[in-house]
């Protein structure tokens, strides 16, 4: 009876840790608990491997205190729809491309192995099975006689560690910590994938905006070339009046194809960034901060081929001549242009980063595997205690047996003090070094973000600067165009004044893709998607 009771007993133990090899193991080590557990936590326990929570037991560290780890699950991204796609948003590019870079892929990936290595420490806690078959000849010859016997059987066993002093837990959590800064390594790469498909679709905006400025002057300068020819042949200009016209006009025509090549570029560049792999065109929006008069582009990228005439609202001066600046249309790149500055200090922007910074966390992380794997290597001088039930059978000529064997043990296994020792005085070393990576990683991202917060204010602070320089060299070409029309100046301060005006509104239009891309710059060194 009392051995029926023992063997009960320890199979009792080696089944509740097997259930604790599964089980986090920041839960008591006994036995007992199975007998604890109730509906409720079953349903909870259920609850949490579904949303991916893993939870950690409680210990002193000194980055920060995180007794329970949330793993989100990683992000999908919204899927635009493609079949019936025209208008694609740059949140609808950054999804796509969320949903499309190989490279997040290659990052899900290194979650889930790392995911995986938590298994594998907690399988220490399972049960190993073990069996084997024998079968035994064997003859012995002397003097006096010569016997032989034969022998066969079979033994089944099962043995499991039962606890080891902290050793496979500090190893467990080494794995959860390792697995959390693969996430978080997942999450900058995310924001990385986000900030190039921004630059790149604002890129696409300046590239269109240039565009109509570059349209508008090849009107202008054909508008010129027509009336300057008209004047000649009234004798009022002089030829070369006229040659210079044309040079300026096949000159406007020559920024056009240009411009038009750099739109094919920058729109190459945006699926680059996407990894665009479907056989639609599409075509881009304003944002709120790039929003030009010109610029909600409800038109397809391949139909840009001609130049709209403005033949309809040319202007004539009261001697009847054409007026170059009817050409504009008032329609300039600034007209109802609105922009909104970003409502940020620079100590909200810096505490946000440092909030908020993925690579941050991953380098936190990182120092706590180092304190979970100096902990391990202080625990080998420990022993561990295992346990062990083996059944057999063997049957001989003569007689046949079948023994039930239980058994516990406990021991150190082979320990090398010294080694342990230096190994040791190793993770220290590599703690301090993860300790110096965090505050390097603090100190880079305080100067960084700071940085980028006044290259986005000087910006905002030439932004309207630059807007009434367009207003005024607008004015100064309405005003030469009407003096050379009655000929009180000449054609070189005219197209002077024209290039003027072409060159501020260029300058405006990369003051604001310049502007775009500082706040993009300071939103991913703070962390913000």
């Amino acid at each position: 009876m009392k051995k029926k009771l023992a063997i009960l007993m320890l199979a009792t133990i080696i089944f509740s840790q097997s259930v604790l090899a599964i089980e986090d193991s920041s839960k008591k080590k006994s036995f007992f608990n199975i007998f604890k557990r109730t509906k409720t936590q079953k349903q909870i326990k259920v609850q949490n491997e579904q949303n991916d929570i893993v939870k950690l037991p409680k210990f002193r560290k000194k980055v920060s205190k995180v007794e329970e780890i949330k793993l989100p699950p990683v992000r999908q991204g919204k899927r635009p729809p493609i079949e019936t796609l025209s208008v694609m948003t740059i949140e609808d590019c950054v999804d796509y491309a969320l949903n499309h870079n190989p490279n997040l892929n290659v990052s899900k990936e290194r979650v889930d192995a790392a995911k995986s290595g938590i298994g594998q420490q907690r399988a220490n806690y399972a049960p190993k099975l073990t069996g084997r078959v024998n079968y035994n000849h064997s003859d012995i010859d002397t003097k006096y006689q010569s016997t032989n016997s034969d022998s066969a059987g079979f033994n089944v066993g099962i043995s499991e560690m039962i606890w080891d002093f902290g050793r496979t837990t500090a190893k467990i959590n080494m794995s959860k910590y390792n697995t959390m800064s693969a996430y978080y390594d997942y999450e900058f790469g995310v924001l990385k994938v986000i900030y190039d498909v921004k630059i790149n679709y604002y890129k696409v905006l300046q590239a269109l905006a240039n565009l109509d400025i570059y349209e508008q002057n090849v009107r202008i300068q054909t508008l010129n070339y027509e009336r300057t020819k008209a004047m000649f042949d009234e004798g009022l200009k002089s030829k070369i009046d006229v040659v210079n016209a044309e040079v300026n006009l096949t000159d406007a025509k020559i920024q056009l194809v240009e411009g038009r090549n750099k739109l094919e570029t920058a729109l190459i560049a945006l699926k680059n960034s996407m990894y665009f792999q479907e056989d639609t065109e599409f075509i881009v929006k304003n944002t709120e901060n790039f929003g030009f008069l010109k610029a909600d582009y409800k038109k397809k990228i391949e139909s840009i081929t001609t130049v709209k005439p403005a033949v309809d609202t040319v202007k004539t001066s009261p001697d009847g001549m054409i007026m170059l600046s009817s050409g504009i249309e008032h329609r300039d790149i600034i007209q109802n242009f609105e922009f909104k500055p970003l409502v940020l200090s620079k100590k909200e922007a810096v505490d946000e980063a440092l909030n908020l910074r993925p690579d941050l966390k991953s380098n936190e992380m990182l120092a706590q595997v180092q304190e979970e794997s100096l902990r391990a290597i202080k625990k080998e001088y420990m022993p561990a205690i295992n346990g062990d039930v083996t059944w057999g059978y063997t049957k001989t000529e003569h007689n046949h047996n079948s023994p039930l064997q239980m058994g516990a043990s406990i021991g150190v296994g082979s320990i090398n003090p010294y080694g342990i020792h230096y190994r040791i005085k190793e993770g220290e070393s590599y703690l301090d070094i993860a300790y110096h990576n965090i505050n390097i990683a603090k100190s880079d991202i305080f100067w960084e973000v700071q940085k980028n917060y006044v290259d986005m204010r000087r910006l905002e602070r030439e932004i309207p600067l630059i807007n009434s320089k367009v207003k005024a060299t607008l004015e100064n070409f309405e005003l030469a165009d009407g003096r050379y029309s009655v000929g009180l100046n000449n054609y070189v301060e005219l197209q002077d004044a024209l290039a003027n005006y072409n060159n501020s509104q260029l300058n405006f239009v990369e003051a604001v893709f310049e502007y775009n891309v500082a706040r993009e710059t300071l939103l991913k060194s703070m962390g913000v998607r």
